[in-house]
């Protein structure tokens, strides 16, 4: 199986070393594997030869998809369009083609616009939720994915086959795969990822711009360390991320604002049976989440 990657970040880079760790162990779909890794920065691309992450490397989307089965595209949403209709126009006609956007109804509108109506048969997205704070292919790891979900989200064209196909490899990754509409994946993920990332730097921007922002940073314990680690993610990403998923995200800041609000009445009130009790649901609910929910199966489409 030739299997081509563009963007080799952390995440294709980690799917890279995931299917290569699978190949190696006997695990894989076929008994060779080759992958070529697509990037614009040299520095990528010496880096991936130099750690195994490819076999081959390009800087040319054309020459890297020339003779692929299946392309992983894993660059930022907003240029999935544009990269899309280069793998459109060079990949062979059955060529996979899969992407690991964060984002999904503004991503497949955006394929849609690029790519031939016979390419959308062959086109399945797919969302792997995971990721770390630090970017870039030198963070990359086999074990990135391991227990983590993935949403597929195909299209009302998607060959069934395909779609078992990318759940299969990204299985193979360490990934969980459950299938979603794209809408019902754009609102459930900007409350459960985007909404808490604008969280995330909201506090960051609190902290660092308040009169006590040295002391207070240099002060700060586990608790506002955890709450803002992803506040250190890739701008650029989440700007993407951001503009991609724009209303979903702006509806789930309104719903965090009223339950702020909420809450602030309480302690404005000084209503201490009000807050002690939004405190307990709360902390009933996040143990819930972590100990209580059933362990999520793989999709059998």
């Amino acid at each position: 199986m030739r299997i081509t990657i563009i963007g080799l970040g952390l995440i294709g880079g980690s799917a890279a070393l995931a299917w290569k760790e699978a190949s190696k162990e006997g695990r894989f779909l076929s008994s060779e594997l080759t992958i070529t890794a697509v990037d614009t920065n040299p520095e990528t691309l010496d880096l991936a030869l130099e750690l195994g992450v490819a076999d081959r490397v390009t800087p040319s989307i054309a020459e890297g998809v020339a003779d692929a089965d299946v392309v992983l595209v894993a660059v930022p949403v907003l240029a999935m369009g544009s990269v899309m209709k280069e793998v459109d126009a060079a990949a062979p006609v059955n060529a996979v083609v899969t992407d690991a956007g964060s984002v999904r109804s503004s991503v497949i509108t955006a394929v849609r616009l690029n790519v031939r109506h016979e390419r959308l048969r062959h086109y399945v997205p797919l969302h792997p939720i995971a990721g770390a704070e630090k970017a870039g292919l030198r963070y990359a790891t086999a074990t990135l994915y391991t227990g983590a979900t993935g949403v597929v989200t195909p299209l009302p064209e998607s060959d069934l086959e395909d779609v078992a196909l990318v759940a299969k490899l990204w299985t193979l990754a360490g990934l969980k795969v459950v299938e979603m509409t794209p809408e019902e994946h754009d609102r459930v993920y900007a409350m459960v990822s985007h909404v808490p990332h604008m969280i995330a730097f909201a506090l960051m921007q609190m902290a660092s711009q308040s009169p006590e922002s040295e002391t207070a940073l240099a002060a700060a314990g586990g608790g506002f360390r955890d709450t803002t680690r992803v506040a250190a993610a890739d701008a650029r990403m989440w700007a993407d991320i951001t503009r991609g998923n724009r209303q979903a995200i702006l509806d789930g800041i309104s719903r965090f604002e009223a339950a702020l609000t909420h809450l602030k009445g309480m302690v404005a009130a000084d209503d201490y049976e009000g807050y002690y009790n939004y405190f307990e649901r709360t902390a009933n609910a996040r143990r819930k989440m972590t100990q209580h929910l059933p362990p999520v199966q793989p999709t059998t489409k």
